[in-house]
């Protein structure tokens, strides 16, 4: 392409540790209740927070931070952990008469290291909680074998190993990080960054697995504006002044507590909730966006689990100015629970929890029973709903993802006469195996896929649009080929029969920052997409996938 673009990414997240339920979401991924307590705890206590009473200008930076992430470099990525509970331990034990405030801290600190511990057992039957033996003796040293060459590894640096190590362990067996299985040792993190890891005799084939879970991790921990800046520094890695530029950004939260708390088993306590009330999140992501006026929209989201109280919750963000929410149905709830109508379920691969859950109903009729409510406000109050749409994400359980299909909201949108719901498709039905290879699969199974009938219903709807954000089968050399493919063929087709839209006017760019493998590589997917539409074909509809699309679903 001759012309320098501009783009709108129309998927990013730039919320915190502070805004997850991430107790329940590392037990999703962990099925560990007082290890995954801990995580959270650290997670959240590890994390900044930015200051909107003072001036941008007076944020501490977390740039150190930001480049281990960009680069992928493993070892700093564990020493951002690990240096601030080594700093906090040793700061206490050299004080001599420590104040309430520095014991409350301490002793909340090892109780989250004594609940990881808890359940890797890695202090043996007969020892003191891993807590007592860091704090009490000479157990920790000054040095860390994650960043600091010539360093031993002390007790903290082979606990916090085997504690990331068997997350990474766990994790892996989740859809939400299956790309991982399909990369080489070194393609994940930076070779040569793993010292440390070999240091403490982690092998080699597990430092990959370590990486996506450590990633995930850790950039929650950035501050708000750091994780902006962060992103807007990952479309500039290595970057050429001939490379498409920013022109807005769109941040999007997640309402996910209600439905992650469906985890809980009647032994269990409970589960720790976000730092941050749902309303403040929405208060603070509109702080960040009004001091970046030009470059970032906030979207809030909308959860059905919520009961009556959605709307109040809607109700609050839009008197903030926020005209977008996202929902999610792989949180447990179907656009609409039609029956008679049941989810195609891919071949090939296990998928029994998938076709379980397409054929029975939909699991909470309380929160189900709110879709219509949401749906007939949404369409006549002019909201933006902005919808998972693939059959992986954040499931509470595996195999509700198939409550994203397409279909589904064709049939909400008709039974609850609002065919004029303006409804963004993210994932735009996916390409990946995980994904039931969506827009990769072959053409014999193509009609069966979220893919097929997500273009289908935005040619239908005026007002669908659809996403293609977190698309990284095309930085897989076997999978670009038959995306890129498929795309083309759809971009260059004639206007399907009878369909008042072509899907080229509604298909928009995204990329889903910061998921796991999106970091680092935000540039990379970003110019794969810029050199396929340079194919003079499809080059007259660049300007509208990267940019004019997302303005007229946002009302630009």
């Amino acid at each position: 392409m001759t012309d320098k673009i501009t783009f709108i990414d129309m998927h990013t997240h730039l919320f915190t540790a502070r805004y997850l339920p991430l107790h329940s979401i590392f037990y999703s991924f962990t099925s560990l209740y007082w290890f995954s307590l801990g995580l959270a705890f650290l997670a959240v206590r590890l994390t900044r927070m930015s200051d909107f009473s003072k001036l941008a200008t007076e944020e501490p930076d977390q740039d150190d931070l930001i480049d281990a992430l960009l680069d992928h470099d493993v070892d700093r990525l564990m020493r951002a952990i690990a240096h601030p509970v080594r700093e906090k331990i040793r700061e206490y034990q050299s004080t001599p008469n420590p104040s309430h405030q520095d014991w409350k801290d301490t002793e909340e600190l090892i109780r989250a290291l004594n609940d990881i511990d808890r359940d890797i057992n890695y202090s043996r039957a007969g020892d003191l909680p891993i807590g007592v033996q860091l704090v009490g003796g000479d157990r920790i040293s000054e040095r860390s074998v994650f960043g600091d060459s010539g360093t031993d590894p002390d007790l903290l640096d082979r606990f916090l190993a085997e504690a990331f190590r068997t997350a990474g362990q766990k994790a892996a067996e989740r859809d939400f990080f299956h790309e991982a299985e399909h990369m080489q040792p070194g393609e994940l993190h930076k070779p040569g960054s793993d010292a440390g890891f070999r240091a403490v005799r982690i092998p080699i084939g597990q430092i990959g697995i370590i990486f996506q879970f450590l990633e995930f991790f850790v950039i929650m921990t950035l501050s708000e504006r750091n994780r902006f800046k962060a992103l807007k520094r990952d479309f500039k890695k290595d970057g050429q002044p001939s490379d498409p530029e920013a022109s807005l950004f769109v941040g999007i939260l997640l309402d996910m507590r209600r439905a992650f708390d469906k985890l809980k088993e009647f032994w269990m306590p409970g589960f720790l909730p976000p730092y941050f009330d749902f309303t403040e999140q929405m208060d603070r992501m509109q702080s960040l966006a009004a001091e970046n006026p030009n470059e970032l929209i906030n979207f809030g989201a909308v959860d059905p689990f919520r009961g009556g109280n959605w709307k109040q919750i809607v109700d609050s963000g839009v008197a903030l100015g926020i005209t977008g929410y996202k929902i999610y149905p792989p949180l447990g709830i179907r656009p609409i629970d039609m029956r008679g109508y049941q989810t195609p379920v891919a071949p090939g691969r296990s998928l029994d929890k998938y076709k379980e859950k397409a054929q029975n109903p939909a699991p909470y009729p309380m929160a189900q029973a709110k879709m219509g409510d949401i749906i007939r406000h949404f369409s006549s109050h002019n909201l933006r709903l902005f919808a998972h749409c693939s059959p992986m994400g954040f499931e509470v359980e595996k195999g509700y993802g198939v409550y994203s299909d397409p279909e589904l909201w064709k049939h909400a949108m008709e039974t609850h006469n609002a065919q004029d719901l303006w409804l963004f498709l993210a994932h735009g039905g996916g390409a990946k195996e995980v994904d039931w290879m969506g827009w990769a699969a072959e053409n014999t199974d193509f009609k069966q896929t979220f893919a097929y009938r997500a273009i289908r219903l935005v040619e239908e709807y005026d007002n669908v649009y659809l996403g293609l954000g977190h698309f990284l089968g095309i930085l897989d050399s076997k999978l670009k080929p038959k995306i890129f493919q498929r795309l083309k063929s759809v971009l260059v087709a004639k206007r399907t029969k009878n369909a008042p839209h072509h899907f080229r006017d509604k298909v928009c760019f995204g990329t889903d920052w910061a998921m796991p493998l999106m970091v680092g590589r935000t540039r990379e997917y970003l110019i794969e997409f810029d050199k396929f539409f340079s194919d003079p074909q499809i080059s007259p509809c660049a300007s509208n996938f990267f940019e004019g699309n997302a303005k007229k679903f946002l009302g630009i």
